[in-house]
């Protein structure tokens, strides 16, 4: 038993010695200014949004910590100060409401300082977005199976940073995403969802019924709200 005993105890310290060497850094005389102009796709401003700063060692029992925070304003300026450390991780994190897309720009500030201690971010595209609401209805007789995907723009955006130069293959920008499913005499014989993608941009949807030819609908999304019905 005291075997079993002094194996757990060396474990655990083992373990939180592991993890209290992953802690984020803050150095207290540096600060950062992280800059920039919010605008949507119609190159109109955006103000109000939310500009937060995080810092991070990005390693287990590492701490996320918030360390500057403003808003945008009218004409989608933003100017933050923020404290500074050296960890792996160093992000910011752009969002209005829910109308709107998100933004995140990512680095590492281990070794890289920006220069003039100045993030600029130039021009922030924050997507006007859009609703895509399906509903799908099995009138058909027992034993028709429905197969269907949605194509559509994924909102968000996540660019990444190396030493201040943009890294295209760890970044991810509003991309084409796919959500497929079938239905059949087991599923609800009434399915509605809701997918949100830019303003003005396509939705396709393809559907097939007992394996047939594909089926494929494209629906410009021109309001906020938009209603597409299909009843097999």
């Amino acid at each position: 038993m005291n075997f079993i005993f002094r194996r757990l105890f060396y474990f655990t310290f083992i373990l939180i010695s592991v993890l209290s060497c992953a802690e984020t850094q803050i150095e207290n005389d540096i600060r950062v200014v992280v800059k920039g102009n919010i605008i949507d796709q119609l190159n109109t401003p955006v103000s109000g949004a939310l500009v937060q700063v995080f810092t991070d060692a990005d390693a287990p029992g590492a701490t996320n910590v918030l360390v500057g925070e403003g808003l945008s304003d009218e004409s989608g300026n933003f100017f933050v100060t923020s404290l500074f450390g050296p960890n792996a991780l160093f992000y910011v994190a752009i969002a209005s409401d829910d109308q709107f897309s998100t933004y995140r720009y990512q680095t590492s500030t281990e070794s890289f300082t920006p220069l003039d201690l100045v993030f600029d971010l130039d021009t922030v595209p924050l997507q006007r977005l859009a609703a895509f609401n399906y509903t799908i209805s099995r009138e058909s007789s027992s034993g028709d199976i429905l197969n269907f995907n949605i194509n559509s723009i994924d909102p968000r955006c996540i660019e990444v940073y190396e030493e201040g130069i943009f890294n295209a293959v760890e970044s991810s920008c509003l991309e084409l995403t796919q959500m497929s499913r079938q239905l059949n005499n087991l599923s609800p014989s009434v399915l509605e969802g809701i997918i949100y993608a830019p303003l003005q941009s396509q939705v396709e949807f393809t559907y097939s019924i007992n394996n047939g030819d594909d089926v494929t609908e494209t629906i410009t999304l021109n309001s906020p709200q938009n209603a597409f019905e299909l009843n097999y």
